[in-house]
């Protein structure tokens, strides 16, 4: 016993030092990550999508405020601001097919790939929409025990742990969506370990599946793996067949996997893209699923991906989209210093007729509270600030794609959308 005690602590110790090593020889994570794991190809089409330019847009002079800044500012002026510190950014700005905005500065570039992060999520949730059109996946009622049997024999909670959950991050995991600089994070396992399934059979749970939402990158990491069972193909071969084909990508997409070996790919934050493509993605959902006439999902999955219903009883998110909720002012006010204020204020809307069944009291860093109700609007979100963003009424697709957390752009854009 005392010596497979101690082969399991050699083990285990020998595994920990490899993700250590990754970590310490590659360091933290960046938008070209692409470069630090062995990857998958997802092959451009033939014939390419093409967008129109406009000549000049209400966009090149519009001005607006920003956290970091003391003035407002263009879009043209965010990203060159923010060039003096953060070098790599780049904005795309499409309405009903043209490109009204586009700039790029450093390592974001029209062709040069950049890691998209937990946009991948949302394009993982894409492709199980397009799985269960297809009769591969049943309903999202399926426990992910249905497609992986041999989770029932890691965990009891896996057995009612469904794939709905993992979509809405209602999974009860004992993970924590940790980014310091600790190589012995879950996170950094997760993102530098060289076999994520293992990972997986080894997940405990703490609460029961499908009560509560947190969000946690091992979900999708999940959800990725019942793709694959459930379709016996790799990420990258359904993604290049079910959307990069069928939309007209231009350039050729990068997906990153955990090693040579497993071959396993990183659904949760392991795409690799350029802003163009981004904003066809977009362009999907902003029609609903359907591409010049061509069915590629469901609409009513994309009616999941953006129900305001969901998303406001679940975080604001569902479907591995996220809603914009938007301020509500009461008497010219945004901030109240209490919760108990704010639902205070939350009756005074009802008695105003605002849909308070939609409306939530949040508190904000500042310690303040602000009332919000979701937008119409919606979107994909990565770890350094990525943004995909949809306005269904406005009929707009923004992109941001760069290498600071920078957690204003949904919002800006929402802000943005309602000049155009």
């Amino acid at each position: 016993m005392i010596r497979n005690l101690f082969l399991g602590l050699v083990l285990m110790a020998s595994m920990q030092s490899c993700i250590a090593y990754r970590f310490v020889k590659y360091g933290t994570e960046g938008i070209d990550d692409f470069k630090t794991f062995p990857i998958d190809t997802i092959h451009a089409a033939e014939s390419p999508f093409r967008f129109a330019v406009a000549e000049s847009s209400v966009l090149d002079t519009l001005r607006l405020k920003v956290a970091r800044c003391e003035e407002p500012l263009t879009l043209r002026q965010m990203i060159d601001t923010l060039d003096s510190k953060h070098p790599s950014a780049g904005i795309v700005v499409v309405r009903n097919d043209t490109i009204l905005f586009e700039h790029y500065r450093g390592m974001v570039a029209p062709d040069q790939h950049t890691t998209v992060f937990s946009v991948t999520k949302s394009v993982t949730s894409l492709l199980v929409g397009i799985a269960l059109d297809k009769g591969y996946i049943g309903t999202v009622e399926d426990p992910v025990t249905k497609y992986w049997p041999e989770l029932s024999d890691k965990a009891p909670e896996f057995a009612r742990l469904t794939i709905e959950d993992l979509l809405d991050m209602r999974t009860g995991l004992a993970f924590s969506e940790n980014y310091a600089s600790n190589p012995f994070s879950g996170m950094a396992r997760l993102h530098y370990g060289r076999n994520i399934q293992r990972q997986i059979t080894q997940q405990k749970f703490k609460k029961e599946p499908g009560t509560e939402f947190e969000y946690n990158s091992m979900a999708t990491a999940i959800l990725g793996a019942v793709l694959e069972r459930a379709t016996g193909r790799r990420y990258a071969e359904l993604l290049e067949e079910w959307v990069w084909q069928p939309i007209g990508m231009e350039r050729y997409a990068l997906m990153n996997l955990d090693d040579k070996e497993h071959c396993f790919a990183k659904a949760y934050g392991g795409l690799s893209s350029i802003p163009r493509d981004m904003a066809r993605f977009g362009r999907l959902y902003l029609h609903g699923g359907e591409w010049e006439g061509e069915r590629i999902v469901s609409k009513e999955w994309v009616d999941r991906s953006f129900s305001q219903e969901c998303a406001s009883a679940n975080g604001w998110y569902t479907n591995s989209w996220r809603t914009v909720p938007g301020r509500i002012k009461y008497d010219d006010r945004h901030e109240f210093r209490t919760e108990e204020l704010a639902e205070v204020m939350l009756a005074a809307h009802q008695r105003e007729g605002y849909p308070i069944d939609k409306m939530r009291a949040t508190q904000g860093e500042n310690g303040l509270w602000t009332l919000r109700v979701p937008t119409e609007c919606f979107f994909a979100y990565g770890l350094h600030g990525q943004v995909v963003f949809v306005d269904p009424v406005k009929r707009v697709v923004a992109v941001y794609l760069g290498n600071d957390r920078l957690d204003y752009f949904p919002t800006l854009f929402y802000r943005m959308s309602r000049f155009l």
